[in-house]
């Protein structure tokens, strides 16, 4: 399934806006869309923060089909650390 995904950003005390269309799991999207879409957009940040040098980046609003805010939800997800199982 297609969605669009809009993200107000404040890099560095100036604010960006960008929209897209990306593409997401059928099946988990029926399960739970909000947090389907809101993985997709959380990896587009990212991806933002790298392409401005990982300078101060605050997610101010982020909502997908320009009518579901997923904000708060977006701030709240964060990367699965591999596990650690060195012996040393």
């Amino acid at each position: 399934m297609k969605v669009l995904i809009e993200t107000h950003t404040r890099v560095e005390g100036t604010g960006n806006m960008r929209r897209g269309e990306f593409y997401v799991n059928d099946q988990e999207f029926k399960e739970n869309p909000d947090f389907t879409v809101g993985v997709v957009a959380y990896e587009w940040v990212e991806q933002q923060k790298r392409e401005t040098g990982f300078r101060d980046t605050v997610i101010e609003k982020v909502i997908w089909n320009e009518v579901n805010d997923i904000t708060e939800l977006v701030k709240q997800i964060r990367p699965i650390e591999p596990i650690d199982d060195l012996p040393f």
